[in-house]
């Protein structure tokens, strides 16, 4: 018994082939982080991200400025808040380091300032990031009450989109 007598003579198979280098979505990742472990895990989600897609990334962290209201009448002690920019910045270094161990575009940013919402977007504007990852602590209740959410008012501020890790 013949099972192919009713297969028609010619048969054309049509392969759709993937495009050979579609373009990214993603080319300029800025990621914040007050070095905190989960900020460390929003860094490593970005630089995981990047190196997919062959995107930039920039590891940017906001020093505060010192305030009139942090201090009484002899105002902020210069040479304290250089040794405390001096750790941050190696801070930042370190961090940077560690994230080039898994993707070597990576680049740093320290920005100082007293509004962290303001100096996101800012630096967002500035290295024209197309994401921006951030970090959240997750506080849930009266603590969300008390200190309210920054990645929850940069979202509402943002002119790009934004992966909030958790």
């Amino acid at each position: 018994m013949n099972h192919t007598a009713n297969l028609p003579e010619t048969l054309t198979v049509t392969v759709a082939r993937p495009e050979a280098d579609p373009q990214p979505i993603f080319t300029r990742i800025l990621v914040a982080t007050d070095f905190s472990k989960r900020a460390e895990t929003a860094v490593d989600y970005a630089v995981e991200l990047a190196r997919r897609m062959h995107a930039e990334v920039t590891l940017l962290h906001v020093f505060p400025e010192p305030s009139a209201l942090d201090y009484g009448m002899g105002g902020f002690p210069q040479g304290e808040w250089d040794q405390a920019k001096e750790e941050v910045e190696k801070q930042l270094a370190q961090e940077t380091m560690r994230a080039k161990l898994a993707y070597c575009e990576v680049q740093a940013l320290l920005r100082t300032g007293l509004d962290l919402r303001h100096e996101i977007l800012s630096a967002a504007k500035e290295v024209s990031a197309d994401l921006l990852v951030l970090s959240t602590h997750g506080y849930t209740g009266w603590k969300h009450f008390l200190f309210g959410s920054d990645a929850e008012r940069i979202l509402h501020s943002a002119s790009c989109p934004i992966l909030v890790v958790r």
